[in-house]
Parts: C-alpha cells; structure tokens; sequence
C-alpha cells in the first residue's frame, strides 16, 4: 500500500471515530416498543490472530463489552419473547448466533449464560464439524467481492468439494473456525436461555434455489433438529447470507418456520415485527468499534425500520 493511499484510510478511521463518539453522546433515537434482532457469527478468544472471513470472528473481550452496552439502552430477551409480545414501554433486544461455530457455543454462548442474556443458534446441520467454505477461500486469498457473488450466485452457496479440499488446508487445523459437532451443540443447547432455530441443511442461498429446493432445504434441516430434540426449539428460520427465497410465503414450510430473518436493518417498529418473512436483523461485524456499536444501538447508525 502506497502512504498517500494509507493516510487517507487513517483520516477516514479517525474522522469516522470522532464522529461515532459524537453520536453517542447525542440522545437515543430509539423509541418505547422498538425491537431490535442482533446477528452475530464466532467469538474468539481475545488476542486470537485474525484467519478466515474475518468479519464473522468477533473477539470475546468485545462481545462482552457489547452485552453491557446493550444492557444501558435495553432490555434483552428471548427471541421468540421479542417477537410475540409487546411491550410498549420498553426496547428490546434478542441476541442470535448464525452457523454455530464451535468457539461460539462456548465463548459467546457461556458469555449470555453468565450474564443471564437469552440467545438463538441457528444451526445448519450439513455444516457441523466442518471449516465452512467462506473461511477455507478467505485463508486462501480466494474470497473477494467478486469471488464471493460467484460463490452465491452460480453455485448457490454450495462450496465445491473437490475446492473445499484444495483451498486451505491450513483452516481445517484451526479449531476456532469450525462448525460445531453435534455433541457439542447438544452441550450448548442444554445450558439455560438458548433456543436453536433453522438454518437449513446445507447453507445454500435461498435466493437462487427453485421454491422446491428451498422447500427440500428448510424440511430436512427442521426434521434433523427436531430428531435432535433440542429443549427449546423456535419457529423462526434464519436466511444464510442473509438472502430471502424468491417467494418465501409459498418456498418456506409453515410447519417448519412462521418467520424468515435476514441480517440487514435496524431498529424495528411492531408493524414491521408482523411481516413474518422480512424479519430486520443487524449483522454485527467484528471490526466495529465500541463507539461505532453503541451508537447503532442507539438508534443513531442504524435504519429505524
């Protein structure tokens, strides 16, 4: 990188810093009633050298930071409780976890338990006990915007077996990027306020499937994880990558999931928690300030869905 170029990404980080701070100095945005739905992917132990999609591994330290700054502006809950009851007087956040990576069920997930924060897996049963392809072509240098449209799009969000093998073979000996086993996610299914909820069989893109197939992918996710038994399992299924089916009212089994989430927006008012299949979740990314999570919680960098 050249200096010229490397400056001008200091200034944006510092004007973009201040700005952060100012913002949450500001009063909230947020209104009595709001809902909000948080998405997070891994959390790693403090200090762990960043490998992999690197915005999906947020570092314990921050999370921990993150429960108690959600914990000033509201009040956390179950998911289910989030979405079924109304509480005008008061805001509200339910916390999710998306792929179940082993490090989450332990650091993430034992983080909400000893601060009594409810929370929700979203477990794609074809993934446990892998390397997911996204970390396996980011450790290879092969997971560029580009690459990653490619992946989504023309592959549906299927990893190729025989690039699976090729592309980083390193990533497979670095537990802190694999999928939960099942016995581990039977481990942290069991530990008080967590629920599981759907994320398909194999983590394709919903977008780009046929209804069938998306049936075929809700169906034989839902019917693995009540086989499983978790003890609390919720009617919600979590898009992966964040991408709605075409036709998600007529593509989804209502017997499997009554609600569909994607991981963009914000803030959620209760007319837009009764749109079932277009459930706001804010992805939170593990490059994020404390300033920069504060002041969205705060309603001041989110949408206001």
């Amino acid at each position: 990188m050249c200096r010229g170029w490397g400056d001008k990404v200091a200034v944006r980080a510092l004007v973009r810093g201040v700005a952060e701070r100012v913002l949450c100095a500001l009063p909230r945005r947020t209104c009595p009633g709001d809902r909000l739905i948080l998405a997070y992917h891994n959390v790693v132990p403090a200090g762990w050298t960043p490998r992999g999609d690197r915005s999906l591994h947020l570092p314990i330290d921050k999370f921990e930071a993150q429960l108690r700054l959600i914990r000033n502006e509201a009040e956390i809950v179950p998911l289910m409780e989030l979405l079924t009851t109304d509480a005008p007087n008061d805001r509200r956040v339910a916390i999710t976890f998306d792929d179940a990576y082993a490090s989450a069920l332990t650091l993430g997930v034992g983080a909400c338990v000893a601060a009594e924060a409810p929370c929700t897996v979203f477990v794609a049963p074809g993934l446990l006990g892998t390397v997911p392809y996204w970390d396996r072509a980011a450790d290879a240098g092969g997971w560029s915007d580009a690459e990653r449209e490619r992946f989504l799009w023309e592959c549906a969000g299927y990893g190729d077996m025989a690039t699976l093998a090729a592309a980083s073979s390193a990533a497979a000996a670095d537990s802190l990027l694999q999928i939960a086993n099942a016995h581990e996610l039977r481990a942290a299914a069991g530990r008080a306020g967590v629920a599981i909820g759907n994320h398909t069989m194999q983590h394709g893109n919903l977008g780009a499937l046929a209804s069938d197939a998306v049936f075929a992918e809700v169906s034989a996710a839902d019917a693995w994880l009540r086989a499983f038994a978790p003890p609390t399992m919720v009617p919600v299924l979590a898009y992966p990558f964040g991408i709605a089916p075409q036709a998600p009212a007529t593509a989804i089994p209502t017997a499997c999931a009554t609600w569909g989430a994607r991981v963009t927006g914000g803030w959620m008012s209760e007319e837009l928690v009764k749109a079932p299949f277009a459930l706001a979740r804010w992805n939170v990314p593990a490059g994020i300030t404390t300033a920069g999570f504060n002041a969205r919680v705060r309603g001041r960098l989110t949408s206001r869905k």
